[in-house]
């Protein structure tokens, strides 16, 4: 079991209980759709990854008045892996890898590696594999849920362990939650859609020529999308561009993906609406958050992405603020003493796992003032 040096700092989930526990839906205040956190989910999943390494097991401690877990179990998890030669001391700290290329890219769509990006290929008209219902392929031979599992077939991640069949994306997470499926698989339509656009204008151009085309127009959606919409819908605006810096460093900060892009977690709602054309919720009803997680095949069951799809643009996504609901704080990926984690204990965890300064140190390393009372940055309690 490893440790790192926070024995003076309060246990995780206790402070999860004091601060993030969450009696009932706050909506957000602008009136935002759950596509604002599913797109957030996608855009962290096209730019970091930072695997766990689990020789290095952590288990985090129950307080003994908690009212999901009992003061015997623990919340599992593990220390992210660290750089090769990086944590041998005090002078030379953990440095962590970021597995795929934090250019906003379509990665997500199209893998960072050339073997899975081949295996998502149909090598045929530039397109990428489907399977029935124009979803994403399965990770069988023909890509279908109902043949044989390919040997071959990508590595996703499935945090249950239950799965056997499983969508196949660009990204090890697609199947996380039907959500995010949907927006792994609107972004593979449009590429086949393109496809077949540019088949009709250029007879001539090749398998290769039309898939690349095709992969340029979408990455270009997803970047406009992030920076055109999202990021304003987030309350980010950014400078209008220049010109190209060849001095910046591309990479993603430490403190970004450790902490400041988990901001996600505190938006999402605990149900997922499946709704039809009229706006009627379908005779399944709506779906709770802790029943969906790594459940691929509740699309199947859902008649596809589009009852998701539609849910998602009628439902506003919960305010952000110190609050996360109970399918992601007690419930996630299982029920508590069967394998349920908290997200949030997990990411205060995370923070010092990876060294993430306090509060007052990181705004003075981006050159903003200390604070000295809570009020200088909320009036709210």
């Amino acid at each position: 079991i490893g440790s790192i040096n926070d024995a003076h700092l309060p246990e995780p989930r206790f402070i999860s209980n004091m601060l993030f526990d969450q009696n009932e839906l706050v909506y957000d205040e602008y009136q935002l759709s759950d596509f604002v956190w599913v797109f957030g989910q996608f855009i962290d999943h096209d730019i970091t990854l930072v695997e766990s390494n689990s020789a290095e097991t952590i288990l985090l401690s129950i307080p003994p008045d908690d009212e999901f877990f009992q003061p015997s179990e623990f919340i599992f998890t593990s220390r992210n892996k660290a750089k090769a030669g990086t944590g041998t001391s005090i002078d030379n700290p953990r440095q962590f890898i970021n597995e795929i290329s934090s250019f906003i890219y379509g990665s997500a769509v199209y893998g960072s590696d050339k073997e899975q990006a081949d295996w998502l290929r149909k090598f045929e008209g530039g397109k990428l594999k489907t399977s029935e219902g124009d979803l994403l392929p399965w990770n069988t031979v023909s890509g279908e849920f109902d043949d044989v599992i390919d040997p071959d077939a990508p590595f996703m991640a499935d945090d249950t362990r239950q799965l056997t069949k499983y969508f196949v994306a660009g990204d090890i997470r697609a199947n996380e939650n039907p959500l995010l499926i949907g927006m792994h698989t609107i972004f593979l339509r449009e590429h086949n859609r393109i496809c077949d656009q540019l088949i009709e204008q250029h007879p001539h151009w090749d398998d290769e020529r039309i898939y690349q085309r095709a992969r340029k127009l979408v990455g270009a959606y997803i970047q406009n999308i992030c920076f055109d919409e999202w990021l304003p819908a987030m309350g980010v605006y950014l400078p209008e561009y220049s010109t190209y810096n060849d001095q910046m460093n591309p990479g993603i900060m430490n403190v970004f993906s450790a902490a400041a892009f988990r901001i996600g977690h505190t938006l999402i709602n605990s149900d997922l609406l499946r709704m039809d054309n009229s706006g009627e919720e379908i005779k399944e009803g709506s779906m709770r958050l802790k029943d969906a997680f790594f459940n691929p095949t509740t699309v199947l069951h859902s008649g596809g992405i589009d009852p998701f799809f539609k849910g998602m643009g009628v439902q506003v996504m919960q305010k952000l603020d110190c609050k996360v609901v109970d399918d992601l704080r007690n419930f996630l990926f299982g029920a508590p003493g069967s394998g349920g984690l908290d997200l949030a204990s997990i990411n205060i965890f995370r923070g010092r796992d990876r060294g993430v300064s306090d509060y007052n140190t990181l705004r003075s390393d981006f050159g903003l003032t200390r604070i000295k009372e809570f009020s200088d940055f909320t009036s709210s309690i």
